[in-house]
């Protein structure tokens, strides 16, 4: 959990730098969509096979369907909305959903370490 966080926030990074050059970032957001997907998937399935999907995923799943799901539809109709409109779809929103996951590996690599410490700790009072 550790090192996908770790990818998680330095992509995060490297995106919002980016977007000194605009394209630059748009590009790399398209990038960084497809990896957070990627993770959110990995850790759903590891979750759900140990029987415990995190509220944080769920939660994240329910922005990220309807957006894509909305970003479908609307690339393919022909709707000319408002070019602010745009930006806040194109950059606002996935940057938001992006921050939220950068969010969400970290309390999971958090909750992890916890989980870790306090079995070492149970296992080292066992030896004694």
């Amino acid at each position: 959990m550790k090192i996908l966080h770790t990818i998680n926030r330095w992509s995060f990074t490297i995106t919002v730098l980016l977007y000194i050059t605009i394209f630059g970032g748009l590009i790399a957001q398209f990038i960084l969509g497809i990896l957070q997907v990627l993770i959110a998937l990995y850790l759903t399935y590891q979750m759900n096979k140990n029987g415990l999907v995190h509220k944080a995923i769920r939660t994240y799943w329910s922005y990220v369907i309807p957006y894509l799901l909305l970003l479908v539809i609307f690339s393919n109709s022909n709707i000319n909305p408002n070019e602010l409109l745009i930006w806040i779809y194109l950059a606002v929103i996935p940057m938001a959903l992006a921050a939220y996951f950068v969010y969400i590996t970290k309390t999971l690599k958090n909750e992890m370490l916890v989980l870790t410490s306090s079995k070492t700790e149970d296992a080292t009072e066992n030896l004694k």
